[in-house]
């Protein structure tokens, strides 16, 4: 067996060897329904009728996930076009290291997965971990990495309060102190129809600190 695939483990999506759709972890779902509740009370709406995204033809796409300034970008042949609010896990700061640390990865990967779900609308999963993870894990003498990282939207009726969420965390950092994925990338459904427009399984995925 891979080394790599023993030292994998679920965190917002299956391993990628299964077909499975990405579930939630229970505390996932409690952090959006609180963030839903106090959008209600505030007269947040929460719901918005998507189309799909009309996109010029993007050659040679690659995505970059900057995490300190929340925002995910993506690129075609080099050029910057499109530039997305993001949100991360409850840790934010510093790179993946074990199951269960909400920590997003920082380092280069790919897409591995395209998955369509209500759960999170479009699942774009990323190849964590990479060698230089499972390196750093057998450093470390951790056996089990986590795994099952993407960038996704939500459930289509938590749609406006995550564009809020965003919003508010982009304006006053909040995205470097708490996020509510549990290690994933998570960006507003119209912009991750942008993203799943044009990444196919392979498009070069950078997340910087």
């Amino acid at each position: 067996m891979d080394r790599a695939a023993d030292l994998h483990g679920p965190v917002c999506e299956p391993r990628p060897a299964t077909v499975q759709t990405p579930r939630p972890s229970r505390g996932f779902r409690l952090r959006w329904g609180l963030l839903l509740v106090l959008a209600g009370l505030c007269g947040v709406p929460t719901q918005r009728t998507l189309s799909a995204p009309e996109q010029p033809l993007c050659l040679q796409p690659t995505i970059e996930v900057k995490k300190r300034e929340g925002v995910v970008e993506l690129s075609c042949g080099g050029l910057v076009r499109n530039r997305f609010l993001a949100t991360f896990g409850q840790n934010p700061v510093g790179p993946k290291l074990r199951e269960g640390d909400e920590r997003t990865p920082e380092g280069r990967y790919h897409i591995s997965s395209r998955v369509e779900t209500q759960r999170f609308h479009r699942f774009l999963g990323i190849s964590y971990p990479n060698p230089e993870d499972v390196r750093r894990a057998e450093t470390l003498h951790i056996t089990r990495l986590g795994g099952g990282i993407g960038i996704h939207g939500v459930k289509q009726s938590l749609n406006g309060l995550a564009r809020v969420w965003l919003s508010a965390g982009h304006a006053f950092r909040l995205n470097r102190l708490w996020g509510p994925t549990d290690g994933c990338i998570g960006v507003s459904n119209e912009d991750i129809e942008t993203l799943y427009a044009v990444a196919r399984v392979g498009t070069p995925v950078l997340i910087s600190p």
